[in-house]
């Protein structure tokens, strides 16, 4: 079975994305306009569209510098989006950590969190509604030949796991656009699909360009 993908060419990545009711919410009308400003203050927009469901499994990319997950959390923020997302546990310390959990963000200690995957799993099929963004790239590194060979895959097997789809979001830093969709459902296997999921982000510049990772699966 072939993953499912809707028609990339049918996304309109010139409106913001309107969201259906299903899509879990948070703030008002002002929250979402102060949030709005700063994400143009920037000089960026939001634009696409994402899937009228309460559940499902934001992956960004190309993730080349830690200013995306700042980003992500500004748009989901400014869009009015009750999302989470999860990065090292570093940065959650004082006011910045107050903001990062304050906006959506769920620390991440490496060495002692275990079962990643199967605990986010428990965390979909416990809630009537979540949103997770995890970013499948593996590294950031100065040094191109450093980089880890392929993506992490635990953002499928997570989505494959708790029966939700896959939203796309390209961090195009060229024209500071969070481009939101297509919608991908998993298919038969990790190996097969993911190939035809790197494959919607090429052309797709991120804010480090010589950091990017091949898109290739292998390299």
């Amino acid at each position: 079975m072939e993953p499912i993908i809707s028609n990339p060419d049918e996304v309109d990545y010139t409106a913001l994305p309107e969201l259906g009711e299903r899509v879990p919410r948070r703030g008002n009308r002002l929250s979402r306009g102060f949030w709005m400003f700063v994400l143009r203050l920037f000089g960026w927009r939001a634009v696409g569209e994402a899937p009228d469901l309460p559940k499902f499994v934001f992956v960004g990319a190309p993730h080349t510098s830690n200013l995306d997950f700042f980003m992500t959390a500004v748009t989901m923020a400014a869009l009015g989006v009750r999302g989470h997302f999860v990065m090292k546990h570093q940065p959650f310390v004082g006011p910045v950590g107050w903001l990062l959990r304050f906006l959506g963000g769920i620390p991440l200690d490496r060495d002692r969190t275990r079962d990643f995957v199967s605990q986010m799993v428990d965390e979909f099929n416990s809630r009537d509604e979540f949103l997770l963004a995890i970013m499948p790239e593996g590294t950031r590194g100065k040094d191109r030949d450093s980089a880890t060979k392929g993506w992490r895959s635990g953002f499928y097997y997570i989505a494959k796991g708790a029966g939700v789809p896959l939203v796309m979001v390209l961090f195009d830093y060229a024209n500071k656009r969070m481009r939101v969709g297509p919608t991908v459902w998993p298919g038969e296997s990790y190996e097969a699909d993911l190939p035809r999921i790197q494959a919607l982000f090429a052309g797709i510049e991120g804010r480090n360009p010589e950091r990017m990772m091949a898109l290739e699966s292998g390299r």
